[in-house]
C-alpha cells in the first residue's frame, strides 16, 4: 500500500473522530483501511485538517486512490464504481462508530 497522510480528525454529530490509515491495509479496497478513534485535543491540533463527515467524502475518494489498488484487477469503470461505493460505506462506518462509541 502507498503511504498516505494520516490524522483526519472527522466532525460527526456525536463528536471528533480521529480517522488514520491502516498500515498494514494491502489496498484502498480493503475492509480495515481506516483506524477510528474518539479524537483527542491533542490529535485534533496535531491533524491534517477537521472536516465535518459529509464534507469528508472527496477526501475519502482520495484516500483510497492514494492507498493503491495492489492485487485488484478489475477494468477502470469497475474500479471508478468500487472506489465512491467503499468511500460511501467508509462515511457510514465513521457515523455508526461515532454513535456507539461517543
Amino acid at each position: 500500500m502507498k503511504r498516505v497522510p494520516e490524522g483526519y480528525v472527522v466532525i460527526t454529530e456525536f463528536g471528533p473522530v480521529l480517522v488514520r490509515v491502516n498500515p498494514a491495509a494491502r489496498n484502498g479496497l480493503e475492509t480495515d483501511l481506516l483506524l477510528l478513534s474518539a479524537a483527542s485535543e491533542s490529535d485534533r491540533s496535531a491533524a491534517v485538517f477537521e472536516t465535518p463527515l459529509r464534507a469528508f467524502a472527496a477526501k475519502m475518494v482520495d484516500i483510497i486512490n492514494s492507498a493503491g489498488f495492489d492485487g485488484v484487477t478489475m477494468s477502470g469503470p469497475l474500479r471508478e464504481m468500487m472506489v465512491k461505493e467503499k468511500a460511501s460505506d467508509e462515511l457510514n462506518r465513521i457515523e455508526r462508530w461515532a454513535r456507539a462509541n461517543l
